[in-house]
């Protein structure tokens, strides 16, 4: 049974496990609230959302059903009795002690919360309109992607670090892939003749093959040869102890954290990582489109924010400053 277990838990990533994953947010509710979060979930796949944006949407959601059911009384009678300002309230304190993101996030899943309960007679359709406003100004902030120097500093700053943290660090690097990405690497997804890899689509984005740097292949073969555990399992990255299964995005965060502590740099996730990629190719003249295919993003609209750091085109499109003539 835990060979089992640890055999499914080596596999790919697929839309399955990640409802699995999502399950497991819903274990984590008030046992009396579980029934309605699952419904919500369902719910939401039927509207389109990828199996991704589920979970991180039942996860906003159960908290605030946890919040609203604190006095044991069933969801479905305090659903009922919710008021606009206990939403308002909720809101606000959630506010308070989170990021612009996660309240963004928290926005959208309470709006989809309220509307499905609505639509199943467990809440007021005037609760939707509850739920506070944030002011938001498309593509207003820049990538925060790490500089040349930087990233030369982090990368430098590896020597101490186990072979397969430098491993994860320079596929990162090189290729702006994801965290999950990451985990999801499998061992038949490196072509060793042909001197490539190819990355899983994530967030409903494309599957990318990147070439095989020599950078990139001697870091992996190093790892794989002298210090991956010796167990099945496709997985390429693995915990280092056992049970050796496959290493979680969040491990990937924390290592690409300590990582930049070591280098004196401030505290990046992976995703700084991504940034740089992307800032690295404009520097070198590449298309938004052609960034957008090593993404793996389908749309142009998701890398239309990196035209605000493209400063050579930028400059070129600028106009003159006027004289002023006396």
């Amino acid at each position: 049974m835990t060979h089992d277990r640890e055999h499914q838990s080596l596999r790919p990533w697929t839309p399955e496990s990640q409802r699995r994953y999502t399950e497991g947010v819903v274990m984590r509710a008030r046992a009396a609230n579980r029934p309605t979060l699952r419904a919500f979930a369902a719910w939401l796949e039927e509207r389109g959302l990828c199996p991704g944006s589920v979970t991180v949407r039942v996860g906003s959601a159960r908290g605030f059903v946890d919040d609203v059911t604190r006095g044991r009384k069933p969801l479905a009678t305090r659903l009922r009795k919710v008021t606009a300002d206990d939403v308002e309230r909720f809101f606000v304190a959630y506010g308070n002690s989170h990021g612009k993101c996660a309240r963004r996030s928290m926005q959208a899943a309470l709006r989809l919360f309220l509307r499905f309960a609505s639509q199943r007679g467990l809440a007021s359709a005037d609760l939707v309109d509850a739920v506070p406003s944030l002011r938001n100004y498309r593509l207003s902030g820049i990538p925060r992607g790490l500089g040349d120097c930087e990233l030369s500093q982090a990368l430098s700053c590896l020597e101490d670090s186990s072979a397969r943290d430098r491993a994860i660090l320079h596929v990162l690097a090189t290729y702006g892939v994801r965290r999950q990405q990451i985990s999801a690497l499998c061992l038949q997804d490196i072509d060793w003749p042909g001197r490539r890899v190819t990355f899983a689509g994530h967030k409903c984005g494309k599957a990318i093959t990147h070439v095989l740097t020599p950078l990139v292949a001697e870091s992996l073969a190093t790892y794989l040869h002298h210090e991956r555990p010796a167990v099945g399992g496709e997985a390429v990255f693995l915990r280092s102890f056992a049970p050796h299964l496959r290493v979680g995005p969040a491990c990937v965060t924390s290592l690409v954290q300590a990582a930049m502590e070591r280098a004196g740099l401030p505290r990046r996730g992976p995703h700084a990582l991504r940034h740089a990629f992307a800032t690295r190719l404009l520097a070198k003249g590449q298309s938004l489109k052609t960034i957008a295919d090593l993404l793996g993003h389908r749309s142009l609209s998701s890398v239309s924010i990196y035209a605000k750091v493209d400063y050579a085109r930028l400059r070129e499109v600028s106009d003159e400053w006027p004289e002023v003539r006396s």
